[in-house]
């Protein structure tokens, strides 16, 4: 299946192209737009079967590239990048033939695979129902699954649709006092770890079949899966008028299910609450309020529990309270003041939490950015360390969790700057003793590396240094050296002397010894030998 990408900001599409091997996962990835205009030309040019198209981008917006796309009756499917502000935009793209929608702060490898997984198997699941009776028992529960699905991302629209499938799949939900619950499984990569490979799926049956069964005994109440880490109670209180009442039985609807999944399958979850709603039809609007409530867990220290409230747009102002700590950490790292740069580090992280000035996406740039500017200061940087410290803060649930990390790694950083040089001296000595204990073998730069735990750059840099000489120059200076002892022994020819002192090639040892005696071997030999 052929993928792109159609984002305007470059730090999504690097993260895209990036938190998943998609040929390993079985998709190419052919291509990417940064606005609407160029995206359609890629389009037609790269014709991808699937385009994560952003609503809000300059040139020619989301919306305006799905009408051209319906005019021109291009076959590819459409999944919508979409921010929380934007939720009636999502609701006019579903109109306009996109057939998923992603929230840009839930862009992760999960959601992402789910979406894909989602658009393979939409092949008319509805029409089974009437095509094949035999069939309806068995498929009843995945088909009431992916209508309860379709209906929370608002593909259903019309009060009919859900009256039919009301009375088909025998749903519990009434109205009014609808609301929507998301159930988040905390630490979901180390919870995976327990199950092998391939059996990853047992988590979600297991956690289905539970709480189905300690559920089944509350009233209007649905339950389903939306991805491997996500999962949404549609729950009414018809009957229920006092507000006290509804507050009271959905936390003990809340503590039920927690304590059931710690009990049986020792795992937490996190749940994010939609406001009320009068109808059915709402349900779009809460799960969408849900999805936003889980974006205040993000900034929770110890609960595991949001409720939606309406929050006011941030202003420049509050970017620019972060932007200002930013510049401020960079300038306390760059002069080598670590102990401002932690402190400064504790204040933005207390501001973080008190007054909430970014959303978690732009939190999690801030964080990267930082994390890039200590890896660049940090004098053993290891190969991998910026990848895999990138994928572990990507993935971070809280915000007390990014900030643990950048502690530890500005730890680091003054732990690497305090150390003095004889820890330097010390490794290039024993870089020295290998070389010269190993010469006679084909010695890398990796493998020296590697034996003093430098990374390949570092090393060469402090090794010039402390010796003035180039590692590699230094290695067949030391061959050459002791070459001269079998020359002037007189029982082995040139080219076996050169293969006895490691150098793999004539041609290399003639040179190397010329540039330092001046002449070739053989008559360096006859010359200053008298052989």
């Amino acid at each position: 299946m052929r993928i792109m990408i159609v984002d305007d900001e470059t730090f999504i599409r690097v993260n895209f192209k990036t938190f998943l091997d998609w040929e390993q996962e079985g998709y190419n990835l052919v291509g990417e737009a940064a606005n609407g205009e160029e995206a359609l030309a890629k389009i037609e040019e790269l014709k991808p079967h699937v385009v994560f198209l952003d609503i809000r981008m300059p040139v020619l917006d989301g919306l305006s590239v799905l009408q051209e796309l319906q005019r021109r009756k291009f076959p590819c499917k459409v999944i919508i990048l979409s921010s929380h502000n934007e939720f009636d935009y999502a609701r006019e793209a579903l109109r306009l033939g996109a057939c998923d929608y992603i929230h840009k702060p839930n862009l992760t490898r999960t959601a992402v695979l789910e979406a894909l997984d989602r658009i393979q198997k939409q092949i008319s699941p509805y029409a089974d129902m009437e095509q094949f009776p035999v069939q309806q028992e068995k498929n009843r529960s995945e088909l009431k699954t992916l209508f309860l699905r379709d209906l929370v991302i608002g593909v259903i629209r019309h009060k009919w649709e859900i009256d039919q499938k009301t009375e088909q799949y025998q749903l519990q939900l009434k109205q009014p006092n609808v609301c929507c619950i998301v159930m988040h499984i905390d630490q979901y990569e180390q919870v995976m770890e327990r199950y092998k490979k391939g059996m990853g799926h047992l988590l979600g049956f297991s956690i289905l079949n539970i709480l189905q069964e300690v559920l089944s005994r509350y009233d209007e109440l649905e339950l389903f899966q939306t991805n491997p880490k996500e999962f949404v109670i549609l729950k009414s209180f018809s009957n229920v008028r006092s507000m006290n009442e509804i507050l009271e039985e959905r936390w003990r609807l809340l503590r039920k299910v927690e304590k059931t999944l710690k009990h049986f399958l020792n795992i937490h979850v996190s749940f994010s609450i939609s406001g009320l709603h009068s109808r059915l039809l709402d349900i779009p609007k809460a799960y969408h309020e849900a999805q936003e409530a889980a974006e205040m867990l993000f900034f929770e220290v110890q609960s595991n529990v949001a409720v939606y409230e309406p929050v006011a747009s941030r202003n420049e102002k509050d970017r620019a309270v972060l932007a200002h700590y930013e510049q401020r950490i960079r300038k306390a790292i760059t002069e080598k003041k670590m102990a401002d740069a932690m402190k400064i580090l504790h204040e933005m992280f207390a501001a973080i939490k008190e007054r909430r000035p970014a959303d978690r996406h732009e939190i999690l740039e801030l964080c990267v950015n930082l994390h890039y500017l200590i890896q660049s200061h940090l004098r053993e940087d290891h190969p991998g360390t910026e990848t895999a410290g990138v994928q572990k803060l990507m993935s971070a649930e809280r915000a007390e969790f990014l900030h643990g990390m950048l502690v530890q790694e500005l730890e680091d950083l003054s732990a690497s700057q305090a150390e003095d040089s004889s820890s330097s001296n010390y490794k290039i000595k024993r870089v020295i003793d290998y070389i010269h204990q190993n010469y006679a073998h084909d010695l890398t730069l990796d493998e020296l590396a590697g034996y003093v735990g430098l990374n390949n750059s570092y090393l060469s840099r402090i090794f010039k240094e402390q010796t003035g000489s180039m590692l590699i120059p230094y290695i067949n200076g030391y061959r050459v050296k002791k070459s001269l002892e079998l020359l002037k022994e007189g029982k082995l020819k040139t080219y076996e002397i050169a293969e006895k002192v490691g150098f793999n090639s004539i041609d290399n040892y003639y040179l190397s010894f010329k540039k330092i005696y001046g002449l070739p071997p053989n008559e360096y030999r006859k010359t200053c030998m008298g052989k």
